[in-house]
C-alpha cells in the first residue's frame, strides 16, 4: 500500500477512536446511558425458504441457513469472532 494512503488510514482510524471516546463521555456527562452498537452481522431472508447472514460493513452474505433460528446462531458466532 501507498505510504500516503496508509497514512491516511491510520488517521481516519485514530480519529474514529477518538470520537467514540468524545461520544462516550458526552453520555456521562448528561447522565444518559449511551446508545447501543448496532450488530454487524445481520439475518435477510433470502427466497422462499432460505436466509443469508450479510455483513453490514461490506454488504456480503457471509453464509445462508434453511433455519431463521441457525441462521441468528451463525450470525452470533460470527459476531463474537470478530
Amino acid at each position: 500500500m501507498h505510504p500516503s494512503i496508509q497514512l491516511g488510514n491510520e488517521v481516519r482510524a485514530a480519529l474514529r477512536i477518538r470520537s467514540r471516546i468524545a461520544t462516550k463521555d458526552l453520555y456521562e456527562i448528561i447522565g444518559r446511558p449511551a446508545p447501543m452498537a448496532q450488530a454487524r452481522f445481520i439475518v435477510k431472508p433470502a427466497g422462499v425458504a432460505f436466509f443469508h447472514v450479510v455483513d453490514r460493513r461490506t454488504g456480503k452474505a457471509r453464509g445462508f441457513r434453511r433455519d431463521h433460528n441457525e441462521a441468528c446462531a451463525l450470525a452470533r458466532r460470527l459476531e463474537q469472532q470478530e
